[in-house]
């Protein structure tokens, strides 16, 4: 059956006390339109309109506005408020599914207009309608969001949600009550989220993982027996077996091999760090490639940015890099070289070398005598 809906986004959006429109808030990392859209979509909706674009973003731009019913095909129609984030694809289906006479209406916000009843409908008598006709019992009861308490209610309702499908598809939530997970996100078996996690946007994390409390994790991918203590990450890559944090930042366009260590107080950004590399403790790795096995020492900085340009570094695999060491991009480090601990690296090192870049020490005995 060939279905249609109209959204209705001409409304008031005053009660936000926002500057921006009611249906553009987010819930769970979808805003409150995209996601009746996406259920609408699941549902077999084949045509969505508008009926107003009015401070809507780009991303809505492919959709008709609908001024009059007219504009409508002659058949069985779903209106919904823009502002009712919580009606699911099965509620959708099963209105049309039913053996209507005339207008459905869902605790006042949704309505399904029978065809050949069309012609009958005003659009400005649309949302007076929905007020006065009875109501279809829906999972939570369906009501609009208008408020920032009615937006903190509607989040927690569809938490649980993703939370129990989670659980339903063998993922460990220690405690529900303190973990948020955008709906976007994929979550693999055997994988345990401590509490305070967060974790948003296209994030897919593999199995039998750990993400311990107060991680934030936005648009990563994550492999398999991965652990995750109180670490930032964001917009990379981690393969299986690797660990990162505690209190670890994984900045954007980073690419973790597998069985990495990334420890605590580590930096990465716009790297990759190949299989078994280790960078355990308080270190920036911007701009570099490091390779297999290698490790770096604490405290080591890849010195990238010159203050116009940013440079790269590359390090060979099974080098060994001292602590504090700092190397002076752009350079390149060959393999199984060593850098003495302390050095500051200007020029490339060849393979299976030895650069030591510090002044030689000078003691000075009996210096308070003096």
């Amino acid at each position: 059956m060939h279905k249609q809906a109209v959204i209705l986004t001409d409304v008031d959006t005053s009660q936000m006390k926002s500057n921006t429109h009611t249906a553009l808030h987010t819930l769970c990392g979808t805003t409150l339109l995209q996601h009746i859209i996406n259920q609408l979509k699941l549902s077999g909706v084949n045509d969505i309109y508008l009926t107003s674009k009015e401070g809507l973003n780009e991303s809505f731009d492919s959709y008709k506005v609908l001024t009059d019913t007219s504009q409508l095909e002659d058949k069985d129609t779903v209106f919904v408020d823009s502002r009712s984030p919580l009606i699911f694809d099965e509620m959708y289906k099963s209105l049309y599914e039913e053996d209507i006479e005339n207008i459905y209406v869902v605790d006042g916000q949704l309505l399904l207009v029978e065809k050949g009843k069309l012609n009958t409908l005003k659009l400005d008598t649309i949302e007076n309608m929905a007020k006065s006709i009875g109501a279809v019992e829906a999972d939570f009861g369906i009501f609009t969001v208008e408020t920032r308490k009615e937006l903190a209610n509607a989040r927690y309702l569809y938490q649980t949600v993703i939370l129990d499908r989670l659980m339903d598809h063998g993922v460990t939530i220690i405690n529900p009550e303190n973990t948020y997970i955008d709906s976007t996100v994929e979550i693999g078996r055997d994988t345990v989220i401590y509490p305070g996690a967060v974790i948003e946007g296209e994030t897919v994390i593999g199995e039998n993982c750990v993400i311990r409390g107060d991680s934030e994790i936005t648009n990563a991918r994550i492999g398999n027996d991965v652990v995750i203590r109180h670490s930032v990450i964001t917009d990379s890559e981690i393969g299986d077996g690797t660990s990162v944090g505690p209190f670890a930042q994984v900045r954007p366009g980073t690419k973790i091999g597998k069985s990495v260590k990334i420890g605590n107080f580590v930096e990465t950004k716009k790297s990759f760090l190949d299989d078994g590399a280790k960078v355990s403790h308080l270190s920036y790795i911007g701009d570099a490639e490091v390779g297999k096995r290698t490790n770096i020492g604490c405290g080591t900085i890849t010195v990238n940015y010159d203050g116009v340009n940013k440079h790269k570094t590359i390090i060979g695999d099974d080098a060994f890099v001292g602590c504090n060491s700092n190397m002076m991009a752009p350079i390149m480090i060959g393999d199984r070289s060593v850098i003495a601990a302390g050095s500051t690296v200007v020029d490339d090192v060849p393979s299976d070398s030895l650069a030591i870049a510090r002044e030689r020490q000078t003691t000075k005995e009996n210096y308070y005598k003096k």
